[in-house]
């Protein structure tokens, strides 16, 4: 698990020679967009930078980008588990995100997502067996005007997306080796297919820890009924 103070020493840095070289090139880049006593505030494009590289965000990528910003590490992964954009496990070498906004929704995206669900045999939050593809339904691209639209692996837009159009892009996609995911231990986050079982007891509390009890609002009044 992520530390949750500031680390002390240095960190090993999860990249190869040419990965680290990009890296630190962009994080220079990102860095001197601001005065030098706010280079905490690259965090968002070093985490970008990081993801770029491995594909995903691994606890020592994420551990590593707080050593190089001086940030507590938990700070980092606050910011990483608050943006969708930013992947916390593996997906698959071609990421397909398909578009639910309003504008995508009403010229067929979700045709487009079960289409593509069909095609590639996953469902939404799936990555295929063979690791090749992954998919999921992302918020609004930016791309109204030529809905819909769809994002491969954050960086190329294809817009007016129709099934022959999907079919032959897919079909382009199989032949390319797309995104490689760097190894490294997944991050323990919520079980998102977890179920909240049904409570009998009141679960928020009142006063030194008693459970709550509602209030006579229609007298006007914070007494407990009685």
């Amino acid at each position: 698990m992520i530390s949750l103070g500031t680390q002390a020493g240095t960190v090993e840095s999860p990249f190869t020679p040419e990965q680290q070289q990009r890296f630190d090139a962009g994080l220079d880049r990102a860095i001197a967009g601001y005065p030098s006593e706010r280079r905490k505030a690259a965090l968002l494009a070093a985490l970008h930078l990081a993801q770029d590289e491995l594909g995903w965000l691994s606890e020592p990528a994420m551990a590593y980008v707080a050593f190089r910003l001086d940030v507590p590490p938990v700070r980092v992964r606050e910011v990483a588990t608050f943006y969708t954009m930013y992947r916390l496990r593996p997906v698959g070498r071609h990421h397909i995100g398909v578009c639910n906004s309003i504008s995508c929704w009403a010229m067929g995206a979700e045709d487009v997502l079960r289409q593509c669900s069909e095609i590639l045999g996953i469902r939404p939050g799936e990555t295929s067996g063979d690791g090749h593809f992954s998919l999921e339904e992302v918020a609004c691209l930016a791309a109204c005007g030529g809905a819909p639209a769809v994002l491969v692996n954050n960086y190329a837009f294809f817009e007016n997306v129709t099934a022959d159009s999907l079919k032959a892009l897919i079909r382009d996609l199989r032949e390319q080796p797309g995104k490689a995911m760097a190894k490294g231990p997944l991050p323990r986050l919520p079980d998102p297919h977890a179920r909240i079982e049904s409570q009998s007891a009141p679960q928020a509390t009142g006063t030194l820890g008693q459970p709550a009890v509602t209030t006579r609002a229609e007298a006007g009044s914070a007494e407990p009924k009685r």
